[in-house]
């Protein structure tokens, strides 16, 4: 279903958008279910910026759906086959930015550090994009192409608990290991991301006139938390069809 050139961007760069993915009726399921979710909870009248709900699937079926009535998660388990994937922390983000909120990111992190013990890396980061994001100030999701390369190293060079103290977010610890520029993903409604766990990420800021509406999936190898620190010294430990 990926070219050879999908498959070696992914590898080099950390991430991928498959354009207009989703079709358009289960796209509209999943605004009316995110319809009900903020009329039932809602945000705080003065918030801007990033708002985050985390619902365990059966609460939001419609963008389950998105992901599995797609091609969206067949798509993911051809880059990472070792085993089917599974919903990582057992629930769906769904992700709001809330104009206006001017900001732009100074530094990404990786998910996982919610355990003070150890992080809890997954296998791949999914997204579905509910709107357009054609430029910069829409709320977009900034990535740092290559980080999860250099993620690895640092791992392998400072142990796996290197970003335990900063909770995944990326410090000055090792001036060897650089991360590059980062960019804003552009993308449409219907456009679905795939990200490697350790790409590093952020949130960017939204200057327009309408709140961006997001959807993440943590996807994660069945079993494979048992070798957990692979996941983070190995950017390929999960990606067998991609390794070469």
């Amino acid at each position: 279903m990926l070219s050879q050139a999908q498959q070696q961007h992914f590898a080099e760069s950390g991430y991928l958008i498959i354009r207009d993915c989703v079709p358009l009726e289960l796209l509209d399921a999943v605004d009316i279910e995110i319809d009900q979710l903020v009329e039932s909870d809602p945000p705080a009248v003065e918030t801007t910026g990033k708002h985050f709900y985390f619902l365990a699937p059966k609460k939001l079926p419609a963008a389950d759906a998105a992901l599995r009535r797609s091609n969206g998660l067949q798509i993911a388990e051809t880059l990472a086959t070792a085993a089917p994937l599974i919903h990582g922390y057992g629930h769906i983000q769904v992700a709001l930015n809330i104009p206006s909120w001017d900001h732009i990111p100074g530094g990404p992190h990786i998910d996982g550090y919610h355990d003070p013990r150890r992080p809890h890396p997954f296998t791949m980061l999914a997204g579905i994009f509910l709107g357009d994001e054609l430029k910069p100030g829409n709320g977009n999701l900034w990535v740092w192409p290559g980080s999860h390369l250099a993620h690895a190293q640092l791992f392998r060079t400072s142990g796996v608990h290197a970003l335990k103290p900063t909770q995944g977010h990326y410090p000055v610890l090792d001036a060897q290991v650089q991360l590059g520029d980062p960019i804003p993903v552009l993308a449409e409604r219907g456009d679905l991301i795939l990200a490697h766990y350790l790409l590093g990420h952020n949130s960017g800021g939204n200057t327009s006139d309408r709140t961006r509406r997001a959807l993440y999936y943590r996807l994660s190898c069945a079993n494979g938390d048992d070798q957990w620190p692979k996941r983070l010294t190995d950017p390929f430990y999960e990606y067998p069809t991609i390794r070469p």
